[in-house]
């Protein structure tokens, strides 16, 4: 195509790992035009991030290497560009979206000083009122609330949501010629999922191009104009979106298709709960409000709702969903549950005890029958152990570790649909879908009575996640587990959960039974929220996407 805009043409990528070459990538081919969005999609591991990073040499070497192909953006052959001038197309010409803002965001600066930086790297002579004035700007078309407040914020002090968005803003915020957007939206409830997509189109509209990597099909199905589908490291097959949805050639494309959780599927079928059962979770009126110091001197403090006097219960054996936007609570709720963050009132019992307020000791005991599977498996996984120590450590913390170390390691990556011999890998060696699925395993693994899942299937692609469902659903019922079920993917939450909690601003709007409130909502909030859901192969939802 002589109108591209980027060209990527027999691209082999390898990696070094334990004294043996790994074919990553594997002659990968592609080409992107002008205000043109190219989805790229497949498993977890297929090569996807590999072969977007490398495209800016964004791969690290050791232990990566590009072993052939060429990459041409304007002329230019970015893989032999000297590193001063790449450095200059880099954030100005293509930008990134990074999978993990939490690893990708510095933990000390302000994500406006951070938005700031960006603008007077690349516009030298802007001044630092101007570039502020900029990064609020962006960050209010990304939906954060409050941007100029919100702006003298850290990274920590957000939801992964919101850092999510922060990241978008990043990245959009010089109107880059290419965006290479890894995962974007995975972390955002679908309302504001919906918010970004148009902020992409009308990108798009101004000759903006996307390279879009997602295992959403749905989000597919809503932006992309072509789709290009890798599977070990090739590419097995691309074309247009409507074309390739309606009659894939591969049989692998068309088990991705299957696989995807739809709203229209059948809700999950639960057991009737026995007369008189108590739950095994009880929150009574919980109250977790964090400070926020205003004015010059931070002498006024206000408070940040997360979780506003709010009541739930969890039953043995039931999985209860928790879904809202970004920001609404979800995740403080699930954490002031395990103690992991303070709460300032109410009761939270485990068992019949009141477990609310316990100091790390009192609260040890417990712990290994509350587990939590954390949104962020990046950040979450010890970067100097191995996963042979990861899923292990707790079950030798424990004292139940039953049988050969290495032995169940292995049981457990096998579980969780990970090769045994990756036990002497690191985080870092990983994917973040096979990351999250460590993380899955660690969290079963200690066998518990009672595991909050904070996205836990998020940043899985849809045959994997189906996988993990399945798992997590047959851990349940084998060991009489009970989850609090944290996501914004309300296909999932029909799919697996018996009940449903709706969440805004740190209150509870709606809850009851999962097949009434996704089929009869009540409240204006939880109608809007289903509306916004992603479905592929819907020509209304495209149609009015795209126009």
């Amino acid at each position: 195509m002589t109108d591209s805009l980027l060209s990527v043409r027999n691209l082999t990528v390898t990696f070094e790992v334990e004294g043996r070459t790994i074919r990553a990538v594997e002659d990968v081919s592609f080409e992107i035009r002008p205000g043109e969005i190219v989805g790229l999609v497949g498993e977890s591991g297929s090569g996807k991030s590999v072969s977007a990073m490398s495209t800016i040499r964004l791969v690290p070497n050791p232990p990566g290497r590009v072993e052939k192909g060429e990459v041409i953006f304007d002329g230019k052959d970015l893989l032999t560009l000297p590193i001063e001038e790449l450095r200059k197309i880099r954030g100005r010409e293509i930008s990134v979206i990074f999978q993990e803002p939490m690893t990708a965001l510095s933990p000390l600066h302000s994500v406006g000083q951070q938005l700031a930086e960006v603008v007077r790297i690349h516009e030298p002579g802007t001044s630092r009122e101007a570039a502020m004035a900029r990064a609020i700007e962006w960050l209010g078309k990304v939906g954060i609330p409050d941007p100029e407040e919100r702006a003298k914020a850290y990274p920590f002090q957000f939801s992964g949501g919101m850092r999510q968005r922060v990241m978008i803003a990043m990245a959009l915020i010089l109107h880059p010629r290419l965006i290479i957007a890894d995962e974007p939206t995975t972390a955002l409830d679908v309302t504001l999922q919906a918010q970004i997509f148009e902020l992409i189109l009308a990108m798009k509209a101004e000759d903006t191009s996307i390279l879009f990597i997602t295992h959403d099909m749905g989000v597919i199905w809503e932006l992309a104009d072509r789709v290009l589908v890798m599977k070990n490291g090739r590419l097995i097959e691309e074309g247009e979106v409507e074309p390739l949805f309606a009659a894939p050639k591969e049989a692998y494309t068309r088990e991705l298709l299957s696989a995807v959780p739809r709203l229209t599927d059948a809700p999950r079928v639960s057991a009737l709960r026995p007369e008189g059962t108590s739950p095994i979770i009880e929150v009574r009126n919980l109250k977790t409000w964090f400070p926020v110091k205003r004015g010059v001197f931070a002498r006024t403090v206000d408070w940040v709702r997360a979780v506003d006097d709010v009541s739930i219960d969890v039953y043995p054996g039931e999985c209860l969903g928790l879904v809202g936007e970004s920001g609404s609570g979800k995740t403080t709720l699930g954490r002031s549950i395990l103690g992991l963050e303070t709460s300032q009132s109410g009761e939270i019992l485990y068992g019949g005890e009141n477990i609310r307020g316990l100091d790390y000791h009192a609260m040890r005991p417990y712990r290994r029958n509350l587990q939590m599977i954390f949104q962020d498996p990046f950040s979450s996984l010890n970067p100097r152990l191995t996963v042979l120590e990861i899923l292990t450590e707790g079950l030798i913390e424990h004292g139940i570790l039953k049988g050969d170390r290495r032995e169940v390691a292995a049981h457990w990556l096998e579980e969780v649909g990970l090769p045994a011999d990756n036990m002497n890998r690191y985080p870092h060696e990983f994917s973040g879908g096979q990351r999250q699925r460590i993380c899955v395993a660690r969290a079963v693994a200690v066998e518990p009575k009672f595991v909050v899942c904070d996205e836990a299937v998020s940043a899985l692609d849809v045959t994997i996640q189906a996988q993990v469902i399945d798992l997590l659903m047959e851990l349940k019922d084998k060991l009489g587990l009970s989850y609090l079920f944290i996501s914004h993917d309300l296909s999932v939450v029909k799919r697996i959960c018996d009940r449903v909690v709706v969440m805004r601003h740190g209150k509870v709007v709606e809850a009851g039974r999962t097949i009434d409130l996704v089929e009869h909502p009540q409240s204006d909030y939880t109608k809007r929220l289903i509306a916004a859901v992603p479905v592929p192969g819907d020509p209304g939802k495209r149609a009015r996407r795209q126009a």
